[in-house]
């Protein structure tokens, strides 16, 4: 080979080498680029679940009302308020009146009873057979009174809550109508844990 060839062959060999190593640069250059952006994409989804998971727990909530009745309660049963306002996440039953939570943490119910006539109407907040509070009042001048009562208390998953008649009286009678105060019992998550 002449000298000429042979500088020619090393001028290219020389100026492959250089493309080469500029073309890895890039290309290293490129992956650190798609690493960062994997990276944030990844975190930006970890938030989105979490952001996710939170508004999943967070709306637990109902509120139900008796319309349009004038009952007469055995002691010792359970109110069922069937016209239901809302209902989010399904969980309160209008045909049994039983609410069943869906996660465990803290839950606030509130409800009111209204009487009529000369009757009692006591009742009672209960979740898996433990009374948490009681609510009533005894009509003896007539008219149309309502007791109310706002409780909080902590339930496992799969508790159940609800409101009935308690053991003060033979009977509890009820008014619930509209342009008079009306019967209702409304519960919702304050705290998933």
């Amino acid at each position: 080979m002449d000298s000429r060839m042979i500088l020619l062959v090393v001028c290219f060999l020389a100026f492959f080498s250089k493309s080469l190593s500029i073309q890895q640069v890039s290309t290293v250059r490129q992956m650190a680029g798609l690493r960062d952006e994997v990276r944030n994409l990844t975190q930006r989804l970890q938030k989105l679940n979490a952001t996710l998971q939170k508004e999943k727990t967070g709306h637990t909530m109902f509120y139900a009302f008796m319309k349009e009745k004038t009952l007469t309660y055995n002691i010792d049963t359970i109110l069922v308020f069937e016209t239901v306002i809302v209902n989010v996440g399904g969980l309160y039953d209008k045909y049994d009146g039983v609410f069943v939570a869906p996660w465990k943490g803290t839950y606030m119910f509130s409800w009111t009873v209204s009487g009529n006539g000369g009757s009692w109407i006591v009742t009672e907040l209960v979740v898996e057979s433990q009374i948490i509070s009681t609510a009533g009042v005894q009509n003896a001048a007539g008219g149309y009174p309502s007791g109310s009562m706002t409780a909080l208390c902590r339930m496992e998953m799969g508790d159940h809550a609800w409101i009935r008649s308690t053991g003060q009286s033979t009977s509890h009678g009820i008014y619930s109508h509209d342009n008079y105060p009306q019967s209702s019992f409304l519960g919702l998550l304050i705290h998933a844990e």
